[in-house]
Order: structure tokens, then sequence, then C-alpha cells
């Protein structure tokens, strides 16, 4: 590999980026599990926000707390299928993991829906 063949610093075929590009699906996964811990944090810990019960039920206060949603939905689900109730008062940081894991998911679904939208919008002008 020679600066002749185009593979060399002085080499002009190609765009040559000295850092990585940023990935689109890491930015909507990274926001996806802050959305999650955020959730957490607000349902069983009551910081950066206090929210009551009437907003948590509420559609807007579903939609904002999704992911923590989900995952009681998950639980409550299970304990329905068992048929037993858990105790999660000492034990309950893997939720914060399974509710960030879950804004993250969401979040990526998301992103691929737009960006396949936006593609199609895209190639529909061209054509």
């Amino acid at each position: 590999m020679s600066p002749d063949d185009g593979w060399g610093p002085t080499g002009g075929h190609g765009l040559r980026d000295e850092y990585p590009r940023v990935s689109g699906i890491g930015i909507a996964v990274g926001i996806g599990g802050l959305w999650g811990v955020l959730c957490y944090s607000i349902l069983w810990e009551g910081t950066p926000a206090e929210v009551d019960r009437r907003f948590v039920e509420s559609a807007l206060g579903t939609l904002v707390l999704l992911p923590a949603r989900l995952v009681l939905w998950a639980i409550r689900w299970i304990e329905l299928l068992l048929d037993r109730t858990f105790d999660f008062s000492s034990n309950h940081l893997w939720i914060a993991v399974a509710t960030s894991a879950v804004g993250a998911t969401l979040a990526l679904i998301a992103f691929l829906i737009l960006r396949a939208v936006a593609r199609r919008v895209r190639t529909g002008r061209r054509g």
C-alpha cells in the first residue's frame, strides 16, 4: 500500500474520516437507556421530580414513563400468571436495569421506524 495506489495519506480516493462517525442507532439507544433510568428514578426514588398517582395513570404520564410502566405491567402479568405477589421492597435495583433496557429498545424501534420513513420519503421525491 503506497500513496500512489490511493491507500496512503496523500491518496485522493474516497472519504477519509480521522474520527469515526457517531451512529444514529447508538445515540437512540443511549437516549432511550437514559429515559428508562430517569423513569425508574422518578417512580422509585422520587428524584428529580415527584409525581402523583393521578399523573402516572394518565395518558401523558403513561407516555412519559412508558419504560417503567411496561416493566410494571410485565411484573403484574407474571404475578397474575403465577397467582402470587412479589416483594421488591429491598431488591428493586434490577428494575432500573430492566427499565433502562426497555427504554433503549423503545428508542431503537422509534429510530428505525423514523429512518425507514425518511428514506422512503427521500426516495419518493427522486422517483
